[in-house]
């Protein structure tokens, strides 16, 4: 079994020294600062999605690029998502990574396991939303984060350590 681990921006350098992921994800704003280094990281296993995530453009292109790496990735090691924060951007691309891995698992298992590990995630709908409609999941992912309760807080103390079943 594989993780995937989320931390905010500031925690990404360390998480990675931490974990040794195979992949990185940076999802970052077009004005937020550059993305980090990960010494030893291959350059085509950093994914660096920048833009507005809260329109929908380009939204497609993200989706797509974290549901082919989660439908390829090999699992033998994690993969470390992070965005400013690790509360919005990042958890909803760990939540469609998670969908992605794991085809066969319901929706709502996943969003749940999600909730317990970060109770402070609060998952970007759009990015959810488009996710869902790519992979033909009938609103299922959508519905399964709205439905969970609210998140617990906007800061995300920890590195969160998100195990992916087989």
């Amino acid at each position: 079994m594989s993780e995937i681990i989320v931390s905010c921006y500031d925690k990404a350098e360390a998480a990675f020294s931490a974990y040794r992921p195979a992949y990185v994800v940076s999802i970052l704003g077009q004005d937020e600062g550059p993305a980090r280094s990960f010494d030893g990281l291959p350059p085509e296993n950093l994914l660096e999605l920048r833009g507005d995530c809260s329109s929908t453009d380009d939204n497609a292109a993200r989706c797509q690029t974290l549901i082919d790496l989660g439908r390829n990735w090999d699992r033998k090691a994690p993969i470390l998502i992070h965005c400013h924060q690790g509360v919005a951007r990042s958890m909803a691309a760990a939540y469609i990574l998670l969908c992605a891995a794991q085809e066969g698992t319901c929706e709502v298992k996943i969003a749940n396991a999600l909730r317990k590990a970060a109770p402070h995630a609060d998952p970007n709908i759009l990015l959810i939303s488009e996710a869902d409609a790519l992979m033909g999941r009938e609103d299922r992912m959508v519905e399964a984060i709205l439905d969970l309760s609210p998140c617990a807080g906007a800061d995300c103390d920890d590195v969160v350590i998100l195990p992916v079943a087989a």
